[in-house]
């Protein structure tokens, strides 16, 4: 069949090394709403960003926390857990990740093959502190800092070659549309229109295309606590969240020449004269949760989280702007909002086991969401997220050895919440969306962990994996 060639094509700048980006605003700006939110550009296809509690006491349990809640840790999991503190309590934890971001490599619509390229924290990194200080017996404030996000990585969707003869063996996926235009078909059935209307059959190609991702959200949070009732509390946290983006796509319009088509770019950034600097953009939120204990072996625990927006507006860039960055849209980066409810239970002394259920509203990555082809509002809102309710189970079993060892283990499921297309496919472009964002999988996290318990002094660490991410965590706590 005849290649008609790309009907879309991105591609993503190393954005890391990158601290301005030349910006030019060149011919009329596109008109798109104020409000819009987030874009569809690959170097966002298949991420499934995790907001887990921090520390790893609760990582080790599988992140199942909010019944418990009762260390320096939930000032941010649930600040209604810090009145059970006695003691001024300073804790500090590193972690260290590996993502996997899928992306549509190569084959055939609907029979395409799937590629998972690493993402990476930059090693072993602070990802919480925070200072705890009880006031007389019923009021508890504290202090923290915690980056629940930091995700740096890149995949390319390109043409692979045989190493000894230099053809291709691989190509990026393409797909197959009746000349008259409609939905994809098969091979199978393009090769048979073609026996009787040569024709009467158009292969599209996806441009070859290069993208980079580097996006690190950070929170320096206030907390207080207040004990209602012996058996009762709640908490409040004040929350300063900040937020850094560089999300590249740089598309090419084929081999064996791979000339440069266009280039799209999501990111935080600030005008400066001729340029446009790569800045922290910072929101306001804040959250609640309380605690209540029935009996001296059951708690329950519940919060809600305010998740964070900001500025990251999108540029565009190709030949007919000689390569100088057109405004696109003043799209924003929605964080989700999630509620969550957990119950903790001692059977005995020296077990504990929890139970969590948290909703992340992950449709807000969605909100207004802008696209990057033509006409796509004629078809509502085709881009989805899911909304999620993820399950979190673990326990924690205390050795009244002469140092007390915990052993630690957990389960939890993550929901598939990446966005997806869900319009038509009756489109080149709208079937190239469809092959670039496709469903999600959900992950199944098992974890395990420990720790060592002095009077003043606690050791914690724990390790959680599933197919595309794997989290490996320490922490310590000094109470005073």
């Amino acid at each position: 069949a005849p290649a008609a060639g790309g009907p879309r094509s991105v591609v993503l700048l190393s954005f890391p090394t990158m601290r301005k980006l030349l910006i030019v605003l060149v011919g009329a700006l596109v008109a798109l709403p104020a409000a819009a939110q987030n874009v569809d550009i690959e170097s966002l296809s298949g991420l499934q960003f995790n907001f887990g509690n921090p520390g790893a006491r609760s990582l080790g349990m599988g992140g199942a926390f909010l019944g418990l809640a009762d260390d320096a840790s939930a000032a941010e999991a649930n600040p209604a857990g810090l009145t059970i503190l006695r003691k001024p309590e300073v804790t500090i934890e590193a972690r260290n990740y590996v993502e996997q971001q899928v992306l549509t490599t190569s084959g055939v619509f609907p029979d395409l093959e799937r590629t998972a390229f690493r993402n990476y924290s930059d090693r072993t990194v602070v990802s919480f502190a925070s200072f705890v200080y009880p006031i007389k017996n019923k009021v508890t404030i504290g202090g923290y800092y915690h980056e629940p996000l930091r995700n740096t990585g890149g995949g390319q969707v390109f043409p692979t070659f045989n190493q000894f003869t230099g053809r291709v063996e691989t190509t990026p996926p393409y797909f197959y549309v009746p000349a008259g235009g409609g939905e994809a078909i098969s091979e199978a059935k393009c090769d048979e229109i073609l026996q009787t209307n040569p024709a009467g059959c158009v292969r599209y190609d996806i441009d070859p295309f290069i993208s980079a991702l580097d996006v690190k959200e950070r929170t320096y949070g206030l907390a207080a606590a207040w004990q209602v009732h012996p058996r009762f509390s709640v908490g409040v946290t004040a929350r300063l969240q900040t937020f850094q983006e560089g999300a590249f796509t740089f598309r090419f319009s084929g081999y064996p020449d791979f000339i440069p088509k266009s280039i799209s770019v999501q990111a935080t950034a600030k005008e400066n004269g001729d340029q446009v600097d790569i800045v922290t953009d910072k929101d306001f939120t804040f959250a609640g949760g309380f605690k209540w204990s029935p009996t001296d072996k059951v708690s329950i625990g519940g919060v809600y989280k305010q998740g964070a927006q900001f500025d990251a507006p999108t540029f565009v860039a190709g030949p007919e702007t000689d390569f100088e960055y057109v405004l696109l849209a003043e799209t924003k980066f929605h964080m989700p909002d999630s509620m969550g409810l957990g119950v903790s239970v001692r059977p005995i002394p020296t077990l504990t086991i929890n139970a969590d259920a948290v909703h992340v509203k992950y449709s807000n990555l969605v909100d207004d969401f802008v696209a990057t082809i033509s006409n796509v509002e004629d078809i509502g809102a085709p881009f989805v997220a899911n909304d999620v309710t993820e399950l979190h189970l673990g326990a924690e079993y205390f050795f009244t050895t002469k140092i007390p060892f915990a052993l630690r283990a957990g389960y939890w499921r993550d929901p598939a919440h990446s966005v997806e297309w869900r319009g038509p496919v009756n489109r080149p472009d709208y079937i190239a969306e469809a092959l670039l964002y496709p469903k999600g999988e959900s992950q199944t996290h098992l974890s395990i962990g420990g720790g060592f318990a002095w009077p003043r002094f606690q050791i914690d660490f724990a390790y959680d994996t599933a197919d595309a991410y794997k989290v490996g965590s320490i922490s310590m706590v000094t109470r005073f």
